[in-house]
């Protein structure tokens, strides 16, 4: 994070400047999807689809991110969790 980096490196103003326009930015990305809402699209992709298998792991990504449509939702994050439900 650069507000991090430059608190680090003493230079507040800057730290501040960096807060403010990350605010500024995510007012206008849509609304981050909950944990539960998360946790739900999952079990409902899974419920859909019936994948049982990791090897089919991308039918169920497409699924649940069809059910976040308009949330803010970390891939990385979602992977891991659909990973660790396929396992």
């Amino acid at each position: 994070d650069a507000a991090a980096a430059f608190r680090q490196a003493g230079r507040e103003e800057q730290a501040g400047k960096e807060d403010a326009e990350r605010v500024l930015i995510e007012s206008y990305l849509p609304a981050a999807a909950t944990e539960a809402e998360i946790e739900a699209a999952i079990a409902a992709a899974l419920a859909e689809t019936g994948v049982t298998s990791l090897k089919q792991m991308g039918v169920v990504m497409k699924a649940t991110q069809a059910r976040l449509t308009g949330k803010t939702v970390d891939g990385k994050s979602l992977s891991e969790k659909v990973r660790s439900r396929l396992s």
